[in-house]
C-alpha cells in the first residue's frame, strides 16, 4: 500500500477522467477477482506463490526491516541479521497474508520457526502496537517512508542472508485487454516508475 500511490499517480496522470477503485486484498483474493473479472489489475508478489493465467509487470524488489521502538536496545544499529531479529519480542502479520508466509521462509531457511507474540492482519495495527514500545516487527522496506517522519520508530536493515521479493502488476491474461488493464500498463510502463521508487526508497541501505 505504500507504493499504490505511485501507480494511481500514472496512471490518473495519463487518464485525468478515469475514476479509481483501490482495494486491499490478499494475493489469493487477487486471483480469484481477476479470474471472475471483478477487477482489471492487481499488485502483488510476482515469484513467491505466483499467480496463474496473468500478465506480470514487475515494479521493484521489496527489501525488509526491523522496525523498532527509539528506546530499543538495537535501535543505534544500521543493520541486524534476521536471526537476531527472530529473538525478539515480534509483532507480525498473521500467516493469511502473503508477506508473513514470505518472513516465515527466511526463518524456516535458517532453522526458525517463527513464533511472534502478537498477530495482525494490518500494517497499522503493527504500528500501532510499535508506538507503544516493547514490540519489535519485520516489515518492507517501502515502510520506512511512512515511519520515518515520526521521532519514536526506527528502521534496521534485515541482513544475513540477503533478502528480496519482486513486486509487480499482475492483469488477466486474454485478449483483448480491458481498456483499464491496457492503460494501467502503458501508463506504468512510460513512467519508468522502478527508477522513482529506488530512488524514494533506497534510504534504508
Amino acid at each position: 500500500m505504500p507504493v499504490v500511490a505511485f501507480v494511481t499517480a500514472c496512471f490518473a496522470g495519463a487518464n485525468p477522467a478515469a475514476g479509481v477503485s483501490i482495494r486491499s486484498m490478499t494475493s489469493r483474493e487477487i486471483q480469484r477477482a481477476l479470474d471472475a473479472f471483478e477487477i482489471d489489475a492487481g499488485m502483488t508478489y510476482l515469484e513467491n506463490e505466483p499467480l496463474e493465467h496473468v500478465r506480470r509487470l514487475p515494479l521493484y524488489a521489496e527489501r525488509y526491516v526491523l522496525v523498532v521502538n527509539r528506546d530499543h536496545p538495537r535501535a543505534g544499529r544500521r543493520t541486524i541479521s534476521w536471526r537476531a531479529a527472530f529473538a525478539e519480542r515480534l509483532c507480525l502479520l498473521s500467516d493469511d497474508m502473503q508477506n508473513r508466509r514470505i518472513i516465515d521462509a527466511v526463518a524456516a531457511s535458517i532453522g526458525i520457526a517463527v513464533e511472534p507474540a502478537l498477530t495482525a492482519n494490518s500494517f497499522l495495527a503493527l504500528l500501532s502496537h510499535l508506538r507503544h514500545g516493547g514490540w519489535a516487527s519485520i516489515v518492507p522496506h517501502t515502510f520506512f517512508d511512512l515511519v520515518a517522519e515520526t521521532d519514536t520508530l526506527v528502521p534496521i536493515r534485515l541482513v544475513e542472508p540477503a533478502h528480496s521479493q519482486v513486486l509487480g502488476l499482475v492483469l488477466s491474461d486474454r485478449d483483448p485487454e480491458s481498456p483499464a488493464a491496457r492503460s494501467l500498463r502503458a501508463a506504468v510502463v512510460a513512467a519508468d516508475l522502478e527508477a522513482d521508487l529506488r530512488e524514494r526508497f533506497s534510504r534504508p541501505d
